[in-house]
């Protein structure tokens, strides 16, 4: 599990291809996780979920909980 970065979109995981630096899949958040992975996130942090190579990102920002009170 990665930090996602304010305002980042993408994955940036990078890849063995020269031709594709990155891994470049968009990042969605995502609902449905089991527990562990829901404890390791840290409760009330929203999780997102690179579409391309399933690398889970956790939300740090402090502006996170202030957007989703709203």
């Amino acid at each position: 599990m990665k930090v996602k970065a304010p305002r980042q979109t993408v994955c940036n995981i990078p890849t063995n291809d020269p031709k594709e630096p990155g891994c470049g899949g968009k990042l969605k958040r995502i609902t449905d996780l089991d527990v562990e992975a829901r404890k390791a996130a840290g409760p009330g942090k929203d999780v997102f979920r690179c579409q391309k190579c399933k690398t889970l990102y956790v939300d740090e920002s402090p502006y996170a909980a202030v957007l989703k009170g709203k």
